[in-house]
């Protein structure tokens, strides 16, 4: 008859917590402890097969003997908080894994040990004891063994004393008279392990040596004297109680079938790969199921697909929330055959490319996989040729039989990040159509703060699937392989997996987008449209000029050489400027500016942040300096790198599932970075050129951000101002300072204009003293004075951080929803900057949502022969048009833009021209 168990929890957690490196998830959080405790707790079952057990742990709460002992377990230190984080998911796991598991505040686990072993025995039956707690040997009987699972010792009657050298029934004495320094116990001065056995051996019990103190020779004998009520206190400090309360049951302890959902959320929020994999093994004795449920679940192999030279070769991969399929290889005409037959049939699929790189242009196509269901998943290599790759199907041959497919728009495409791969379609000549669900955005516009959203990340997020990376198959580094170097037995496993993985996606997100209306237009009238605008662009790309760029990078690096001697000048010595280290000590310890802080590594800090705060006439230069250097490594050095070296045009990349707003940004080169005023950004802009031939025209929303303001706070002086047209800065600075319109200078329009885009932003009176040099109390009356004269801007912002408390997100016109996570942060720093961007998200979202309409709605318009869209930076769009259609085309782009949404203010777009960017916006 297999034991009963029980598991003393809080020493696994310890224990596993300080065997085990430290271990962390790609999201932070570490697991060392729950790997290593739940493994030893798995491995303990395995062994001893138990069908009744309980894993108990401590909790925080106080207990009688903190009452009888101020000091008791005071020596001990805090939880670290990388321990403290895995306490809730090991309870969830052992809970999941269908394990008894119990605790009870007030009492310790030992306790509840205690008086489950002595109820057992009481039962007939035998118990075995899980822990490293020496305390625990005084359950030790006949029925009652101890078992260290971490160390693989056990001990018995026999076993107790031939380590203690007291038997079982004494070992509370024993722990009374030496003490316990970690629980507090003082024990007897003097008295160590050995003495205490010594005396127990030839006492026997702690009140005989007491009664026989007086005839024990030295200081020992007269310390226990002098120490009976310490004594006292400690032998109940160090005696288990085994007759707690409990209200439990014997079937209560019972172990019972895990529930597999619920560890498959766990394992994939863990990342542990190994455990995810074996809840698809019954069989294997890692599954928590095995043995317990082994008759009642069917099994569902998880196998790398054996490559052979048949027309198709099998896998099965499967779990319960990705779904049971099988996986194909496709290498024969026959194999082919099959598959076409699908193709020709199928009204949606989901397709993926697998290629030599994540930059498009560079990318050649290795092969491509595609899924009709949640059954089935298909590879198609073409170009795998590592030494003794198998022979594959003609690439070319078979994309044209494909092609008329996939630009067949009737024939529906699924796809995570369809834009990419319609990218590597169009570099084969195949321009994909039919766009009609793409998985990565579809999370995004479910929530984008939810997760990242990568296929990886989504997976994990919405199918509790741990997906196949692709540095798992292809390495790191300097030595990671291209797909075409993976062996194909490897690459088409992992290539299926993502079309099955898309498919999958594309049923759950459809599932759990369809409650919101407002969603599933985002996502299927704005987003989805906008990727296919999207690739066009990136395709389009801009032309630059080549020696304009070399002569601006000239001039910056005079105008930095110029601010580097001042900037000794200003030191009295020379200096790298571009060293942190060396300004460090130049601001701090040579020039004695205050504020300075040093880091984890020794050195100042001299962030911007901190920079901009000193007064000293270097800071300035320091910035100066920075900037353009930045500028110029970003800009003037790097744009012509990036441009195609054949057309000089540049294509950046544009990303649509990154922000947390539903603004673009944009990367290789980030045309979002570049400074929207001033006159670097503006030398910077002139770069960008029209062909001969061609103009560019630059569509830009004024004030788009206000306007929604006023559209959202419905504030009757702002919406007064813009339905008549007039320059809402100069009437905020009317309003505020009570100055007739025709009187307020530039200097009080510049401090309103301030005011209006700072408050869309949450700036404070700390902001306003920084940015316009008011004082405390000028910056205060300001404010006071901005909310009477615009009270229902004050509103709109009271409500909205309201909205945001109760509900977690604000909401955009369209009801783009916008999460704040943040909102209820104990630490007010992070609450109230998450007020302020709740405050500020409808805003952006808005315009978010404006800009990405005008970009369908412009494409829709626009005439190909003469004009195409080339880039969206903020509220602009830059368009390369025929030179004599420009003055035509202009004022239609104007009127389609400021026509695609209505608000309660008129929606306004100015057009302008000119042979560069500069010129045009």
């Amino acid at each position: 008859m297999p034991p009963f168990v029980l598991v003393d929890g809080s020493y696994f957690l310890f224990r596993a917590f300080h065997a085990i490196p430290p271990l962390t998830t790609s999201t932070g959080l570490h697991t060392n402890a729950v790997r290593g405790a739940i493994s030893a707790i798995q491995k303990l079952i395995r062994r001893t097969q138990p069908t009744h057990m309980a894993v108990i742990f401590d909790t925080p709460e106080p207990t009688f003997r903190h009452q009888l002992s101020p000091i008791y377990k005071g020596d001990r230190p805090s939880m670290p908080n990388e321990l403290a984080e895995q306490i809730p998911y090991l309870h969830a796991l052992i809970r999941a894994l269908g394990l008894p598991l119990h605790m009870l505040p007030g009492a310790e686990a030992d306790d509840i040990i205690g008086t489950l072993a002595k109820r057992a025995v009481s039962e007939g039956h035998h118990v075995l004891i899980s822990t490293g707690d020496k305390d625990m040997a005084q359950l030790v009987t006949e029925h009652i063994k101890l078992e260290d699972s971490f160390k693989e010792r056990s001990l018995d009657v026999d076993g107790v004393f031939e380590k203690f050298g007291v038997w079982p029934h004494q070992i509370v004495d024993y722990l009374t008279l030496m003490g316990d320094a970690s629980d507090g116990i003082m024990g007897v001065a003097g008295v160590g392990a050995k003495t205490a056995a010594k005396l127990l051996n030839e006492y026997q019990t702690l009140d005989n040596i007491l009664a026989n103190a007086a005839n024990i020779k030295g200081k020992v004998g007269k310390t226990l004297q002098e120490s009976v009520e310490s004594i006292k206190i400690d032998h109940q400090l160090a005696s288990i109680v085994c007759d707690l309360e409990l209200n439990l049951d014997w079937h209560e302890l019972k172990l019972s079938h895990p529930n597999t959902d619920e560890l498959r959320r766990l394992y994939t929020e863990l990342e542990f790969r190994n455990q995810l994999q074996s809840l698809d093994h019954p069989n294997n004795p890692d599954n928590p199921s095995y043995k317990q449920s082994q008759p009642k679940v069917a099994p569902t192999a998880t196998t790398t697909p054996s490559l052979k030279t048949e027309d198709l070769a099998h896998s099965s991969s499967s779990d319960d929330q990705l779904g049971q399929a099988h996986y194909h290889t496709v290498l024969t005409d026959a194999a082919w055959q099959q598959l076409w037959q699908r193709f020709q049939t199928a009204e949606r699929f989901a397709i993926d490319t697998e290629t030599t790189s994540l930059d498009y242009r560079a990318a050649e196509m290795v092969g491509f996989s595609v899924a009709f269901d949640a059954q089935d998943a298909y590879y198609v290599p073409f170009t795998h040729d590592y030494e003794g790759a198998p022979q594959q199907l003609n690439r070319e041959q078979i994309l044209a039989q494909l092609k008329p497919i996939l630009e067949n728009p009737a024939v529906e495409k699924i796809g995570h990040h369809l834009k990419y791969d319609a990218h590597i379609f169009a570099n084969h000549g195949i321009h994909l159509r039919g766009w009609f669900f793409d998985t990565m955005l579809a999370s995004y516009v479910l929530n984008a703060s939810a997760t990242r959203h990568g296929m990886d990340d989504v997976a994990r997020l919405y199918l509790s699937h741990l997906t196949t990376t692709f540095e798992q198959i292809a390495g790191k580094g300097a030595k990671q392989k291209t797909f075409n170097q993976i062996e194909l037995e490897t690459a088409a496993h992992y290539a299926a997996e993502d079309a099955h993985v898309t498919y999958r996606l594309y049923e759950v997100l459809s599932e759990k987008l369809a409650p919101f209306p407002a969603l599933v237009n985002i996502l299927h009238n704005i987003e989805m449209p906008v990727a296919e605008v999207l690739t066009e662009m990136e395709e389009n790309g801009i032309q630059l000029d080549p020696e304009f760029l070399k002569q601006l990078s000239d001039e910056f690096s005079q105008a930095m050489h110029k601010l580097e001697q001042q900037a000794e000048t200003l030191a009295g010595e020379s200096f790298n400027i571009a060293s942190p280290k060396q300004v460090g000590e130049i601001l701090f310890d040579k020039l004695g500016v205050k504020g300075g802080k040093k880091t984890a590594t020794g050195q100042y800090s001299t962030s911007e942040s901190i920079l901009e705060k000193i007064e000293h006439p270097i800071a300035e230069v320091i910035l100066e300096h920075r900037g353009l250097a930045k500028l110029k490594s970003t800009y003037t050095d790097r744009l012509v790198e990036q441009a195609n070296p054949a057309t000089m045009r540049v294509h950046t990349s544009y990303h649509q599932a990154v922000t947390a707003t539903g603004r673009l940004s944009s990367s290789d080169p980030n045309l979002q970075n570049i400074p929207v005023r001033g006159e670097i950004g503006r030398q910077i802009r002139q770069a960008f050129v029209a062909p001969e031939g061609r103009v560019l025209l630059a569509a830009d929303y004024s004030q788009i951000e206000l306007r929604l303001m006023a559209h959202f706070s419905q504030d009757e002086a702002l919406l007064h101002a813009f339905h008549h047209g007039q320059d809402v800065h100069r009437r905020t600075a009317s309003e505020v300072l009570g100055i007739p319109l025709d009187q307020i200078t530039s200097d009080q329009r510049r401090q309103a204009k301030a005011v209006n885009f700072g408050l869309l932003y949450g700036m404070s009176e700390f902001g306003l003293i920084r940015q316009l040099g008011f004082t405390r109390e000028e910056s205060q009356n300001y404010i006071k004075q901005y909310f009477h004269r615009y009270p229902g801007v004050y509103e709109y912002m009271q409500s909205t951080r309201q909205i945001a408390a109760e509900q977690g997100f604000v909401e955009t016109v369209l009801g783009r929803r916008l999460y704040t996570p943040d909102i209820h942060a104990r630490n007010v720093m992070v609450r109230k900057a998450a007020e302020r961007a709740a405050i500020n998200a409808p805003l952006q979202g808005s315009a978010a949502d404006i800009i990405k309409l005008a970009m369908i709605a412009v494409k829709k318009m626009l005439p190909a022969q003469h004009a195409k869209l080339l880039l969206q930076v903020h509220d602009e769009l830059v368009l390369e048009v025929d030179q004599d259609y420009a003055a035509e085309l202009a004022p239609q782009i104007s009127e389609v833009m400021q026509s695609v949404m209505q608000l309660s203010v008129p929606l306004l777009v100015e057009v302008g021209q000119g042979h560069n960017w500069d010129q045009a916006h």
